[in-house]
């Protein structure tokens, strides 16, 4: 059950990254303020700042990343936004939404095959009758 739990959200999370991919604003996402993320046992920045549309439709001065960089952004990063009232940039990497979602999707499929198994039970071999 957890791993269909953690399979989910995996896979959700990836979906809406990558919609957002897809039908999302391009701009330019603007570092405001980092700190250091130690989620995964390697020094990572978790960034937040501004984000402006590359048509100059409008600016979110308040967004955060959805990712964690590997070094602290020096300049302005490409992102996209799901339109002018959002709160969280997705930035232009593939990695975003295909590992997240192809680890849901091998959650989902273990996950599964866990239950399908444990549903199934174990079939009982039939007993030859004992001669009288």
């Amino acid at each position: 059950m957890v791993a269909l739990g953690g399979g989910v959200f995996l896979f959700g999370a990836a979906v809406l990254r990558l919609e957002t991919r897809l039908t999302g604003v391009a701009g330019v996402f603007v570092v405001g303020q980092c700190e250091v993320s130690e989620s995964r046992g390697d020094d990572e920045w978790k960034c937040g700042g501004s984000f402006r549309a590359n048509d100059d439709s409008f600016l979110l001065p308040e967004v955060e990343v959805d990712t964690t960089f590997a070094t602290k952004p020096t300049g302005p990063v490409p992102a996209l936004v799901d339109d002018e009232s959002s709160t969280t940039a997705v930035v232009r990497d593939n990695g975003v939404w295909l590992y997240p979602g192809a680890t849901g999707l091998l959650c989902l499929v273990v996950g599964g095959w866990n239950v399908r198994s444990a549903l199934r039970g174990t079939k009982e071999e039939p007993t030859a009758p004992v001669p009288a």
